[in-house]
This record gives structure tokens, C-alpha cells and sequence, in this order.
């Protein structure tokens, strides 16, 4: 069974209201693909081979989850905030490194024997710079990209974007054209159905296909101009065209490390659990989990298959 993960980083699960951005601005196509919505009061949802399930992130550890050790958490299969003692981000703390390089996600999928492809595409620069940073023994990129890094799969550019061979991190590509210090102009803006095409072709060339969206938690934050509207339109077309177009031999995880974009009173972190989405027929594999810790190996059971 071929795995394409999708990650949504500060993305949790809240009530219908005005301050949820997934209401106000309905995910339409979403809903006849899956047959739920992204809110608390849709979960558990199991249908066939559709499931999406309200998941803690709080670790059994005091407080709001954090990004280091959340995406440890989900990578690994291993509790980052109880290891390191509390939640930590946006980083991987130094004290759970050596644990990643041992028990990350695709050191496993290899040892199975299993392609990976990191899917994002960064710019060059940035690339540089945490590489850099790595010598320093600072790591200021996400965990999967150090995972990447750690298990000598390639991080892609402009380059492999521009041969449609990555997905830009906005998915369309428009940032590319936007940023004159880091981006790059040949690059062309494309659709968000384009963008799933591009990563359901890469997803029949690997075995497992990975790709993260940070544009959630940068907007909740109130780091970025795009409005939340567009964000969930994006995503509304975006995963509506990868479950429609599942091949069917593949199986789709979706899931987030923390809350934050689905409350627009806050710009901190909030304590709501996180989705977990599962399309296709490993679904059903995954309905007794409950934390962002137990994902890794369910994941890994059913690639075996």
C-alpha cells in the first residue's frame, strides 16, 4: 500500500461558530468527497474507507502542544513533550536529536524497503541557511525536513518545482513570484487542482509521498497576508482533488501537531485535539488511535500491506 501524508501545521478541531474559519468559509467540495467536515461535532466519522477521528496533542502533558515536539511526536511514534519534559517549538529541542535519528518515520519506511519523497519545495537559500544552522548544531527547519536531511532524501527547490517534481509550500505557487529575495520568477503560478495532480503522479512514482503546509499556523499567527478565507479555499480544492483522484491502491493521512488556525480569538496555540483523516483503504487500520504518537506506527503497518 503506497502513503501520501499530508501535514497541516496549527490546524485543531473546533465547534461550528464565527470564529472558525473552516464556517465561515465552508469547504464545500470537501464535504461531498469525504462526507464530514473539519469540526469537532463531525467526529469520530467512519465510512467505508473514510474515517477522521479527533486526536489529543496535548500528550498527556500540561498546556498547549507545540510544534517540535508534536511533529517529533507524529514522526517518530514516540511522545516528544513527555521525553523532553513539556511542549517545545517551534523546533525539535536539542535533547530528542539523537532520538530522531534513530526512530524517524523514513529510516523506517526504508528499512521496509519503501521509496520516500519529501515533497516541499524550499528556496535555496533557506536551504543553505539550515544546513548551515546544522553544523552549529542548530536545527531551525521543521523536524521532517530534518528527517530528510538525517536519511539523505533529496529537499527540493526551484528546480524540481519548476519541473513539477515538488509542491510549493502555498501550493500554488504564487509566492514564488511574489518574493523577490528568496522566490523566483520563472516559476508559474498554478492551481490548487494542478498542485494535487502533481502530487498523486509523484505519489505513483514512490512509495511514500510527504508533504507539509505551514500557511495555517503562519495566518493564525497573523505572519502572513492571506486571508484565512483563501487558505481554507485552497485546502478545500486542493485535498478534495487528491481524495477524489485516490488512486486505489493508496492510502491518505492527514493530521496536524497543535491547534491555533481554527479559533480567530486567539493567535496562541490553542488546547482543541487535531484531525486525523485517513482516506482510503487502510481507514479502517487507524480507528483506535488517539494521540499524535500512535499515528507513526499505524502508518507503517499499513505500508507493510
Amino acid at each position: 500500500m503506497n502513503l501520501i501524508f499530508i501535514f497541516l501545521d496549527g490546524v485543531g478541531l473546533a465547534e461550528r461558530s464565527a470564529h472558525n474559519p473552516f464556517f465561515t468559509t465552508p469547504m464545500t467540495r470537501f464535504k461531498r468527497s469525504v462526507g464530514c467536515e473539519l469540526f469537532l461535532e463531525d467526529a469520530p466519522y467512519l465510512n467505508s474507507d473514510k474515517l477522521m477521528l479527533p486526536i489529543d496533542a496535548g500528550l498527556g502533558v500540561e498546556g498547549a502542544g507545540e510544534s517540535g515536539t508534536g511533529q517529533f511526536s507524529i514522526y517518530t511514534g514516540i511522545n516528544g513533550a513527555k521525553c523532553f519534559g513539556r511542549h517545545y517549538g517551534p523546533h525539535i529541542p536539542s535533547a530528542l536529536r539523537a532520538i530522531l535519528a534513530e526512530e524517524n518515520i523514513f529510516r523506517k519506511l526504508k528499512s521496509l524497503g519503501k521509496s520516500c519523497l519529501y515533497a516541499n519545495a524550499y528556496p535555496k537559500r533557506f536551504i543553505e541557511w539550515c544546513l548551515d544552522q546544522r553544523t552549529k548544531g542548530k536545527i531551525r527547519s521543521s523536524v521532517l525536513f530534518e528527517a530528510a536531511v538525517l536519511e539523505n532524501i533529496a529537499i527540493c527547490s526551484n528546480e524540481a518545482l519548476r519541473a513539477g517534481m515538488a509542491i510549493s509550500g502555498d501550493i500554488i505557487a504564487r509566492w514564488w513570484r511574489l518574493n523577490q529575495t528568496d522566490g523566483d520568477a520563472s516559476i508559474q503560478e498554478i492551481s490548487a487542482t494542478h498542485a494535487a495532480q502533481n502530487l498523486l503522479r509523484l505519489s505513483r512514482e514512490h512509495d511514500a509521498v510527504f508533504y507539509e503546509f505551514f500557511l495555517t499556523d503562519l495566518a493564525a499567527h497573523g505572519k502572513i497576508q492571506t486571508s484565512t478565507s483563501e487558505i481554507v479555499s485552497r485546502l478545500d480544492e486542493f485535498l478534495s482533488v487528491l481524495i477524489e483522484e485516490l488512486p486505489e491502491q493508496t492510502t491518505l493521512v492527514l493530521t496536524s501537531d497543535h491547534g491555533n488556525f481554527e479559533d480567530t480569538r486567539t493567535l496562541r496555540h490553542t488546547q482543541n485535539p487535531v484531525p486525523l483523516l485517513v482516506i482510503g483503504g487502510g481507514a479502517s487500520t487507524f480507528k483506535t488511535v488517539k494521540s499524535l504518537d500512535e499515528i507513526c506506527e499505524v502508518m507503517l503497518s499499513v505500508a507493510r500491506h
